[in-house]
């Protein structure tokens, strides 16, 4: 078959065709009751005071949808570099989510992205991935928040036990431990 005539059959699906993406996920969003503007091709997403995004790639296969969230904040450009990859690794191993915890220099970015074949399936898949990054941004925020204001404890993970007995049979073993060695 010819490629033009091809092309054009593309065209018509909806597979093929990223402005008939961007109205779907964007009329979705708006009967929702979400702020959403589409700008320089990527949907821009308000929800709860955090931007969103959200783009198409028709490069492969299958199209792919990319929903990400992005952060850049000056005090958290002055936390050490270890405190950054605990809050990252804490989000991406604490909960089974979809989407990825990155923690770059000044900037923090939660992403996820997912293959889809028609309408139905984007729209199903977009709201389950959706929540899936906002609940990831929720808690990366809460951690943040807490790593800001001094008020999470400072270990490394793995290590839960307590650095310093609880109570005074604890401190008896512990002493008494320390003498026998």
């Amino acid at each position: 078959m010819n490629k033009a005539i091809t092309s054009f059959w593309k065209r018509l699906f909806f597979r093929y065709d990223v402005s008939r993406m961007r109205e779907a996920v964007v009329d979705y969003l708006t009967a929702e009751g979400i702020q959403t503007e589409v700008k320089d091709g990527m949907i821009r997403v308000l929800f709860e005071d955090y931007y969103y995004n959200a783009e198409f790639d028709l490069d492969g296969e299958y199209p792919r949808c990319d929903i990400s969230f992005r952060m850049k904040d000056e005090k958290y450009e002055k936390l050490d570099l270890s405190r950054k990859t605990f809050i990252a690794d804490k989000v991406n191993t604490d909960e089974d989510y979809l989407s990825t915890l990155k923690a770059f220099g000044d900037v923090i970015i939660v992403d996820a992205h997912f293959y889809f074949v028609d309408r139905k399936m984007l729209l199903s898949l977009f709201y389950e991935y959706f929540v899936d990054v906002k609940d990831a941004v929720d808690d990366m925020c809460d951690l943040l928040q807490n790593e800001l204001s001094g008020k999470e404890e400072k270990r490394p993970i793995g290590f839960t036990a307590s650095p310093v007995p609880s109570s005074k049979e604890e401190a008896k073993v512990v002493a008494c431990n320390k003498q026998t060695e």
